[in-house]
């Protein structure tokens, strides 16, 4: 598939549903996969930058206007979805996963039993910082900034500021209540 805004280096293999605006860019070494069963669904003005990847065998992946994905970047199979809200910037080498193995059963090998999945929010404004990892049911709050290298295990607030493994929130860009209409 090539289409105006995809670098002839990067790689777009889409089987199932998807929706890339004529307004998304696709740089160098990219790759996004959708399987059958996955759909994909890109906003406006939306940037990949060289070696992100982008990976749906299963479930789906939904972005706002204006969303960048940093050098690196990786989705994992988010098979219980993945919506990223407007104006989202995503720092390079983050990875975003939607899948656990299963490690119910000692009797069985991990990689043999049912994968855990659960869905992943990112609302509207939020700042990835590099490096992050995003795990499973997560919900990250509006305006909030996650530090460089921070693993997401726990919903974070709106305007939330914080780092660490595991994440912590270390301060408020403004308190709950004083969202203006936008």
């Amino acid at each position: 598939m090539i289409r105006d805004g995809i670098h002839p280096t990067a790689v777009v293999d889409i089987a199932g549903g998807e929706t890339l605006p004529p307004s998304t860019v696709v740089e160098p070494l990219a790759v996004v996969y959708v399987g059958r069963n996955g759909r994909l669904l890109l906003g406006d003005k939306n940037i990949l930058y060289p070696h992100t990847s982008i990976r749906i065998d299963r479930g789906f992946m939904e972005t706002g206007r204006e969303v960048s994905f940093g050098p690196g970047c990786h989705i994992y199979e988010p098979r219980a979805g993945l919506v990223i809200g407007d104006y989202c910037m995503i720092g390079g080498g983050t990875l975003i996963c939607g899948v656990n193995h299963g490690a119910e059963s000692t009797e069985t090998p991990m990689r043999h039993q049912p994968a855990v999945a659960a869905p992943i929010r990112i609302e509207e404004d939020v700042w990835i910082g590099m490096a992050a990892v995003i795990l499973p049911g997560v919900r990250i709050g509006r305006g909030a900034v996650i530090g460089a290298g921070s693993v997401v295990v726990h919903d974070v607030p709106a305007y939330a500021v914080g780092a660490g493994v595991p994440f912590t929130v270390q301060r408020l860009r403004r308190e709950d209540g004083d969202d203006e209409e936008r």
